[in-house]
């Protein structure tokens, strides 16, 4: 009968793990699955042994057929090229869990910023230390959930509290918040946008006002004021410039991509106080490259269906336990929990539901194990499961008919700003900065700012 795919790498796996036990003279494997999904090892002993190949080729044929590629590697070598792709290989490994000396890698066709080792954020969200604004992704895996709303709700709080936001419509497949916040009742946006920037960005650096708007009315903003980066004029181009975004990570370290010299030049001659990023929803290409370390937090919506589990748990894991495995710190995540129904019994069932299944995913895909030193504040640990300000307690969001549909967003822009739930969201992000000013008890929550996650970002204000 013919194997499924993820059989033969299981049996793959557990035919090396057993290898590497029984043969003293292997220091360790790297598994390496091919753009095809192809098989092949390299493997790193005392010795090469035409019976040892022989052996393992024939174990993994037996076991891995037809997935298996036949190609052993055996290192060291006195080839330097080989070497380099040798020490490659095993640098992209991901340790196994129950081998440490097994590695597993994977080569990718697309969707490279989910699958490869993450970065970090382009700053520190410490300006008085001299870092940069705060950086937020808004991001759900299932679209629909009131993701972009929500970011509108906070921009407006922050505006109206005479602060300058930048906010970047990185749905690109389904652009929606530059126009929600237009820059004036008729709807105008500026003339280019995000995918102009990209694919102009590597002939030059340009006039940063050609690809942003400025929403400024005192009945939306108050004092402060939005510029807004639209996706694009969506024209007969639209969809010919979408198509030729390359989302992948460079190819070279020293290359940057230029969504984050797009960053650095917002941060450099805008000068904000917040930049607000709206993601792709999904697994997507945009989604992987937002998600893959350019914010200084993620503000990740789901809903208690089963659908939406299965893709959190994935971008929890990615945030995570992924990072802490590279020995890297957990990117800062912030949940919601979107869509609460308005009914008081059905709620109260829905938020308890979605709460302890939050703490059950982020205590296994998040969170490091204790460490022995009290003291130890690298990560975020599973003893901070009892933090009410720890990335997995959600802030509830209820689903409301007066948002299903307004015409301006001058209709909403009162009630996205002194509703208690959207400002019980906007106190839970600032205050992760040190930058809490709504009073807690006012809105109901019952927290106070907790300084030791404030610290982490050098914003630790007693």
């Amino acid at each position: 009968m013919m194997r499924h795919m993820d059989e033969a790498r299981r049996a793959a796996i557990k035919f090396l793990q057993d290898l590497i036990k029984q043969e003293e003279e292997i220091d360790r494997i790297v598994l390496l699955d091919d753009l095809f999904g192809k098989m092949r090892v390299v493997i790193w002993c005392g010795g090469e042994s035409e019976e040892m190949i022989k052996m393992i080729d024939k174990g993994l044929e037996s076991e891995a057929s037809p997935y298996w590629s036949g190609d052993i590697f055996i290192a060291p070598t006195k080839n330097n090229a080989d070497k380099k792709f040798y020490e490659m290989a095993w640098d992209e490994g991901i340790e196994d869990e129950i081998c440490p000396t097994l590695r597993l890698a994977d080569r990718h066709r697309t969707r490279g910023s989910w699958l490869q080792t993450m970065g970090d954020p382009p700053w520190d969200a410490d300006i008085d230390e001299g870092g940069g604004p705060p950086v937020l992704v808004f991001y759900s895996f299932k679209g629909g959930v009131g993701r972009s709303t929500a970011l509108a709700a906070f921009a407006i709080q922050r505006a109206r509290m005479s602060e300058r936001i930048v906010v970047v419509d990185f749905d690109l497949d389904a652009p929606g918040i530059g126009v929600l916040l237009a820059a004036d009742e008729m709807g105008t946006t500026a003339a280019w946008g995000v995918l102009d920037y990209l694919l102009e960005r590597p002939y030059g650096q340009g006039d940063l006002g050609d690809y942003y708007h400025v929403c400024r009315r005192e009945d939306v903003t108050g004092p402060g004021e939005v510029m807004v980066f639209p996706a694009g004029r969506m024209d007969e181009r639209y969809l010919a410039k979408l198509a030729r975004i390359d989302f992948e990570p460079p190819a070279e370290e020293e290359e940057e991509h230029p969504l984050l010299l797009m960053l650095k030049q917002i941060q450099t001659e805008l000068k904000p106080d917040w930049v607000l990023i709206d993601a792709r929803a999904g697994l997507s290409d945009p989604a992987g490259l937002l998600l893959s370390g350019l914010a200084n937090m993620y503000v990740v919506f789901g809903t208690s269906s089963k659908q939406s589990w299965q893709g959190l748990r994935l971008v929890i894991q990615h945030l995570g336990a992924q990072r802490v495995l590279e020995e890297k710190r957990q990117i800062e995540g912030l949940l919601v929990q979107a869509m609460v129904p308005e009914d008081t019994e059905a709620a109260k069932n829905a938020k308890a539901g979605f709460s302890d299944r939050a703490r059950d995913e982020f205590a296994y895909h998040y969170y490091a194990e204790d460490p022995e030193d009290p003291n130890e504040d690298t990560f975020w640990y599973v003893r901070d499961i009892d933090d009410s300000e720890a990335p997995h307690v959600p802030v509830a969001l209820y689903y409301s008919p007066k948002l299903a549909h307004f015409d301006l967003i001058d209709d909403v822009a009162d009630y996205l700003a002194e509703t208690r739930e959207y400002r019980a969201l906007t106190d839970r992000i600032a205050g992760r900065f040190g930058k809490r000013e709504i009073i807690a008890s006012d809105i109901g929550s019952g927290v106070d700012t907790v300084d030791r996650i404030a610290g982490r970002f050098g914003k630790s204000e007693g």
